[in-house]
């Protein structure tokens, strides 16, 4: 497969050619600074940059947001290849209740401080819509990145119906129980 694909530090490597692709293609898609010393100071060409994060976002759906419903489902799933991380990915709706791709991140993994960045750079780069409600798993860290965000945003937090689904039945051993729900 390495010799098909690469290795998993050539596909690394690989990244700014990717974006920049990314960003030819589709003008007006965002991409923020996303090696660790960019948030510190310009890159110094020839120095080595470490990857932190990564978020994008397509023109096209940053420009249809608007016009769709006020809810952003937020969901993460873990990458188990050589190099760890999370994998953020923000949906929205439309009235038929189609699912609309907005944003996605690479980070660390899932906590405090990843999901603020994240919803952070969707403030700043994807909506200024106020009074939006985040539909998500029970995870401690979105709800603490919700209330560590600018309060004038109003953003609310639920939880997916699925997510407490699952998290009843595992709570709740006997059949019955779990088939009220």
């Amino acid at each position: 497969m390495a010799a098909v694909f690469g290795d998993w530090e050539e596909s690394y490597a690989f990244l700014p050619k990717l974006i920049l692709a990314l960003e030819v293609s589709n003008p007006g898609t965002i991409f923020p600074p996303r090696y660790q010393d960019e948030e510190i100071q310009p890159p110094v060409p020839g120095n080595n940059r470490h990857f932190k994060r990564l978020f994008w976002a397509f023109k096209p759906c940053i420009d249809g947001f608007p016009y769709y419903v006020p809810v952003i489902q937020v969901d993460g799933t873990f990458l188990t290849i050589k190099y760890k991380g999370t994998l953020l990915i923000a949906n929205g709706a439309d009235a038929n209740r189609a699912v609309y791709p907005l944003a996605f991140a690479i980070v660390e993994g899932e906590n405090i401080d990843s999901y603020g960045w994240f919803f952070r750079q969707i403030q700043l780069h994807v909506t200024r819509r106020t009074n939006l409600t985040i539909i998500s798993d029970r995870h401690a860290g979105i709800r603490a990145a919700i209330l560590g965000l600018d309060p004038t945003w109003n953003w609310s937090q639920r939880w997916c119906i699925r997510h407490f689904k699952s998290n009843w039945n595992h709570h709740f051993k006997r059949k019955k129980l779990a088939d009220s729900l």
